[in-house]
């Protein structure tokens, strides 16, 4: 069972975190159980179809170095605007390069296109520079236009949910979680969670160390862009 869980530090509750994703999910998934270990509660979710699982998007190159070096982010417009339509362009990339990975399921030609318009988006905003509110009502303006640009005109946003600092580099004010449903490609017979890179954007990777080079620097990269998963397994939904 894959696993959904926060990965992020916010104010938002646990339950508001695990209501969120649910509402999200629930576009291609449907609810056969729930439990409760040790304290902790779990929903299995079943997916209709394949889905793509993003690790989130910041406003800079997404292949970087950590910990960060402010000096690879020194050319970025550092501007609330600039921020969330960088993020957003990420987000349609990693879809964009499923076609770029080995996938144990078939994609027709419009997979990519039809999925794209439905992303479930899910921001985490900072309140430093001009304060959550603010950053939060730029973040709702610029999302609808730079959606639409971008081919992801249906996209919901699930929710924006407050943080003190998004990452070392405390000139992001923003990162989006986004979760896609491919929709029309058939589920697979077997149960697989499949790697997704942006290969355009790296010359080699060292998949054991997790080290991208990226013209001629060296990455360490301690997450990946997605998981694409497949096949007739359960997400686990827990708090």
């Amino acid at each position: 069972l894959p696993l959904l869980l926060p990965s992020r530090s916010m104010t938002a509750s646990n339950g508001k975190w695990q209501s969120t994703l649910r509402s999200g999910l629930a576009r291609w998934c449907t609810t056969v159980g729930s439990c409760s270990v040790h304290g902790v509660h779990v929903e299995r979710l079943r997916p209709s179809c394949p889905l793509l699982l993003l690790s989130g998007a910041t406003p800079g190159p997404f292949y970087h170095s950590h910990p960060h070096d402010p000096s690879q982010f020194d050319h970025l417009h550092f501007d609330m605007a600039s921020q969330v339509r960088a993020n957003l362009k990420t987000v349609r990339d990693i879809l964009d390069a499923l076609g770029e990975n080995e996938l144990p399921f078939h994609l027709d030609g419009g997979c990519i296109e039809r999925s794209r318009r439905h992303a479930q988006l899910l921001h985490w905003v900072s309140n430093r520079g001009q304060g959550f509110a603010a950053n939060a009502r730029v973040t709702a303006d610029i999302s609808r236009a730079a959606c639409k640009e971008l081919g992801m005109g249906l996209a919901t946003t699930l929710a924006t949910f407050e943080t003190s600092g998004n990452v070392s580099d405390r000139r992001f004010l923003i990162e989006t979680f986004a979760m896609f449903g491919l929709e029309g490609a058939e589920l697979g017979q077997t149960a697989e969670t499949v790697r997704v890179d942006l290969v355009s954007q790296f010359d080699a990777v060292d998949e054991e160390s997790s080290v991208y080079s990226v013209g001629g620097q060296r990455h360490f990269m301690p997450y990946v862009p997605a998981y694409a998963v497949c096949g007739p397994a359960d997400l686990a939904l827990f708090s």
